[in-house]
């Protein structure tokens, strides 16, 4: 298998995403088979990112597996991805926690089921696509967007003392991405680039 010709980032980003929006239309009724779907896309990613290590070049320093095009391109904001040392085993954990966090889910979620399959996948997702944007603003996208799914599934799945914990979640994340987002535009001010390798 050429991973070299395949967009290998995007589908380790968008597969666990199709797939959580998928087991949300699968629904509760069929309990049995959104777990087994579920199970099925994480194996599926981690799979995927154990190719990705093997196709990667220890020998080189730059980014690799590179995706770039235009997103808007009136403020220079590309959809642009590449993995690197750093990047490549942070996406092998996740992907194989993902497996570990929906096998457990099937010995103690037992309510909306198919929402918690659906929050966890879109998470794995979203996290694949903070540790290999190198955009800026596509990586504050997939930041913010990975903060719903957390929000769900410590207010819906938490403990006792889950209202709390999601409103002081809310509160901190909503604060540190104001002043992230703020951070971005100076350096796009000094720089007229939201490229993260500058």
């Amino acid at each position: 298998m050429d991973l070299n010709n395949l967009p290998i980032l995007s589908i380790l980003i968008w597969l666990p995403i199709l797939g959580g929006i998928w087991a949300l239309f699968i629904g509760d009724q069929q309990e049995r088979m959104v777990r087994k779907f579920s199970l099925l896309i994480s194996i599926v990613a981690f799979f995927i990112s154990v190719l990705l290590y093997y196709k990667f070049d220890n020998s080189f320093s730059g980014m690799q597996f590179v995706e770039e095009f235009y997103w808007i391109e009136s403020f220079s904001i590309k959809y642009h991805l590449g993995v690197d040392g750093i990047a490549l085993p942070l996406i092998m954990l996740t992907t194989f926690t993902t497996i570990l966090v929906v096998m457990a889910a099937w010995e103690v979620i037992d309510t909306n089921i198919s929402y918690y399959m659906s929050a966890f996948l879109i998470l794995t997702g979203l996290m694949n696509g903070v540790f290999v944007a190198l955009d800026c603003i596509l990586f504050y996208v997939f930041w913010e967007a990975m903060l719903i799914p957390m929000f769900l599934i410590i207010g819906i799945w938490g403990g006792p003392n889950r209202v709390y914990a999601t409103i002081k979640f809310f509160l901190y994340t909503f604060l540190g991405s104001v002043f992230m987002l703020i951070a971005l535009l100076y350096l796009y001010s000094l720089t007229g680039s939201f490229n993260i390798q500058i």
